[in-house]
């Protein structure tokens, strides 16, 4: 029965929701189609009625958390990627939100969907200990090691213009992912400036609670917990020019106490974990809507 990509695809889905029912949450349906375009570092597809297309779930989901303490959906999303290997425009993805949790919790919780379908070797990886020794950047202790990052990378890639989110993100993709390659590497540690919706570990000076789990180069879970000060995040996300019309929401049901800002979750790419359980090489394979999408 499983000897089609798309119906291994399927049979996953189908495991992946088992699990979660057991662990006490629930799935809801939010809507695909949104009124805000995105920002500059996760724009969204427009429509010909100036809607856009959601590029995942996640400000949905955290939105609902006021009405039940563990949700998740697992459904479509949209991103104005190229077809390659690893990338698709129209995907699904598994997001995921646990109320008055943390970073660890929902790693361990990762993992263990992991674990259903990958059984290579496991390791982990921090990424703050690489920049430390590769550029002599302290993100535990320096209040200045944000700034001396960016500044090396500039220098690394002779690019004096490009958003700092975009230079370590590169740096990310080159000299990272590859790391993982005939395994599965946990990456922890990263620099804060990689996720400002995210919260800032305690005792450190520049690192996030943010987590990606890699298997053979390709990133395929990404976890964070959310920052529970509304000032400084919104502060930050205005710095950047990166609060959007859903931000603003999330923000108002915050300063009116109808939300925790205590929540964690993640997000996994349901193509990408078939295409490294199957050993695939295109990504194009696992996409039934493939030949007749509009893209």
């Amino acid at each position: 029965m499983l000897n089609s990509p798309i119906l291994y695809k399927a049979a996953l889905i189908r495991r992946i929701r088992t699990f979660l029912d057991s662990q006490e949450f629930i799935e809801i349906m939010t809507p695909v189609m949104r009124r805000y375009a995105g920002d500059s570092s996760r724009p969204r597809l427009s429509l010909h009625n100036g809607s856009w297309l959601r590029e995942s779930s996640a400000f949905a989901l955290r939105f609902n958390l006021q009405f039940y303490d563990r949700i998740y959906e697992i459904g479509p999303s949209f991103r104005p990627d190229a077809v390659d290997a690893t990338h698709l425009p129209e995907f699904t993805m598994l997001d995921l939100y646990k109320k008055d949790s943390n970073l660890d919790e929902m790693l361990q919780l990762a993992k263990s969907i992991i674990e259903m379908f990958y059984k290579g070797k496991i390791s982990i990886f921090s990424f703050a200990d690489h920049l430390k020794q590769h550029f002599s950047v302290d993100l535990f202790e320096d209040p200045e090691a944000s700034t001396m990052l960016i500044n090396c990378l500039r220098k690394k890639y002779s690019d004096t213009t490009s958003p700092p989110l975009t230079l370590v993100d590169r740096y990310i993709i080159e000299n990272i992912e590859p790391l993982s390659q005939q395994c599965c590497m946990i990456v922890t540690d990263f620099p804060l400036l990689t996720e400002i919706r995210a919260k800032k570990r305690t005792g450190t000076t520049g690192i996030v609670e943010r987590f990606e789990i890699l298997i053979d180069g390709i990133e395929i879970v990404h976890g964070y917990t959310d920052e529970d000060n509304v000032e400084r995040f919104e502060a930050q996300a205005r710095e950047l020019n990166m609060f959007g019309d859903e931000d603003v929401v999330i923000c108002s049901i915050l300063r009116d106490k109808k939300l925790s800002p205590y929540s964690a979750g993640f997000a996994i790419g349901i193509e990408r974990l078939c295409q490294v359980a199957l050993g695939e090489k295109q990504i194009s394979i696992l996409s039934s809507s493939l030949p007749f999408s509009p893209f």
